[in-house]
């Protein structure tokens, strides 16, 4: 009899530990029951089921709100990737992945802490800042006209093919997207400084003139007259028809349009 109690109190002591394994009080991070903790406790990332993790939905992530319900969650982002216990859980870990426009895949933990009423009411990362955007290198598009083909000989007025370019330039532009439009004129080293100023100046104008006609904003667009300054190419030599033929991508009004 007396062996019969000590094997049954045995059971009941075994019984008893193992409940307490499975629930383990449901936390690793000292969760309250508002399902609040001031320090949350990452599990060791080799301990998941799936330690390199899987691309969540962000959508579906950014969804999670508190109150929600497991089933709620799980419907959301699946099951919690750690053994945290059966009985009573306060506490789901995750391991996620999220592609970035340059390098590496970002890995990142996340946690979701219950209540007594087992509705999530905490969410952390690890790191903190895992869900803020990648900074972004700001979107340029350039455009060369040829002023040998916009423009007439030693003339600032636009040509029927400079104005169909510009044409075809306003219509492919959306102007929500355009943080501003830099027109900068240049021509070759012939002639004088202060007459490849005038004329590089007079022609960006131009070209910023007909794109205000259609309909871009002034405060959206500046111009400006480099000269000879910035060449493309060098052709040494004095004057002749083969060297200017040769300077010819020197003469040119490039349209720089910086997107948001």
């Amino acid at each position: 009899m007396y062996k019969q109690f000590i094997h049954s109190g045995f059971r009941l002591a075994l019984a008893a530990t193992a409940l307490a394994a499975l629930s383990a009080c449901g936390t690793i991070s000292n969760v309250d029951d508002a399902g609040k903790t001031d320090q949350p406790v990452f599990p060791e990332m080799s301990d998941a089921s799936m330690p390199e993790g899987y691309y969540v939905n962000q959508d579906n992530l950014a969804s999670i709100r508190a109150g929600m319900t497991k089933k709620q969650i799980m419907a959301l982002i699946g099951h919690p990737q750690f053994n945290e216990g059966i009985i009573g859980v306060r506490e789901w870990d995750y391991i996620f992945k999220f592609r970035q426009p340059e390098g590496p895949d970002k890995v990142c933990q996340y946690k979701v802490l219950f209540d007594k009423d087992v509705l999530a009411q905490s969410f952390f990362f690890s790191p903190s800042d895992c869900m803020t955007p990648a900074p972004q290198a700001p979107v340029v598009k350039n455009v060369d006209l040829s002023a040998d083909a916009a423009f007439g000989f030693a003339s600032a007025t636009l040509s029927a093919q400079g104005r169909a370019s510009l044409d075809q330039l306003a219509n492919d532009i959306d102007l929500t997207q355009v943080d501003r439009i830099e027109v900068v004129g240049y021509t070759d080293r012939i002639g004088s400084r202060a007459d490849n100023d005038a004329l590089s100046t007079a022609r960006a104008v131009a070209v910023r003139n007909y794109l205000l006609e259609k309909g871009i904003p002034q405060s959206l667009i500046s111009a400006e007259g480099r000269g000879a300054s910035e060449p493309l190419v060098n052709c040494p030599g004095a004057k002749s028809a083969q060297v200017i033929e040769c300077l010819a991508p020197n003469r040119r009004t490039s349209i720089t349009i910086h997107f948001i």
